[in-house]
């Protein structure tokens, strides 16, 4: 009979992610691992394979939580600019906001390994991709002009959202961060069909 786990595996995989999310691969240390987890190193190693397979267990459990925001609010039907104007204006920052654990897995690219990498690019692209459907379902629909291009504007709004999450580690200032995600929404009035006929 194996021996019984004494822990909550969830619940270690959240205070993993927590820290990881909070200080990044390279400035999150075995140390702290066993810390905030409750875990010993031996117990550590025996479930995760140390603190890369860690990583990549709490990054994978952050992922999931990230894609289900960007569909809940980019996927809902029907598609158009009201989901973007949606995703952008229900975004939040707390006073221990900590930015993107999925944009600092892409900036840490040297550090984290090519598994890890992948996983987080694969949601950032699938995000770019859910603007683009909403982007292509407005033109579709007459909000915006058809010669419009919603390759650039996709990539544009990306940059835009991954920007805000850099952003607000540099600023505490819920009003300077909503102030720029007013701004992105300006920026869809500005080129809608209706604001340039």
């Amino acid at each position: 009979m194996g021996r019984h786990k004494s822990y909550d595996r969830d619940l270690v995989l959240e205070k993993a992610m927590e820290l990881f999310w909070a200080k990044g691969y390279e400035g999150t240390h075995l140390s702290e691992l066993v810390k905030v987890t409750g875990l010993n190193r031996f117990g550590l190693y025996a479930e995760f394979g140390g603190k890369e397979g860690l990583f990549r267990a709490a990054l994978d459990l952050y992922l999931k939580w990230a894609q289900e925001t960007y569909r809940k609010t980019l996927d809902a039907k029907p598609h158009g600019l009201d989901n973007i104007r949606t995703y952008f204006e229900e975004m939040s920052f707390g006073d221990e906001y900590s930015g993107c654990f999925m944009v600092k897995t892409i900036v840490e690219q040297n550090v984290v390994t090519n598994e890890a990498f992948s996983a987080a690019h694969e949601v950032f692209l699938e995000a770019k991709n859910l603007f683009h459907k909403n982007l292509c379902a407005a033109k579709e629909y007459g909000q915006l002009p058809p010669d419009r291009d919603i390759d650039a504007l996709a990539n544009l709004l990306s940059v835009i959202d991954s920007g805000l999450s850099i952003y607000g580690i540099i600023s505490q200032s819920d009003s300077e961060k909503n102030a720029i995600a007013q701004q992105a929404l300006l920026l869809l009035a500005s080129i809608s069909h209706k604001d340039n006929s």
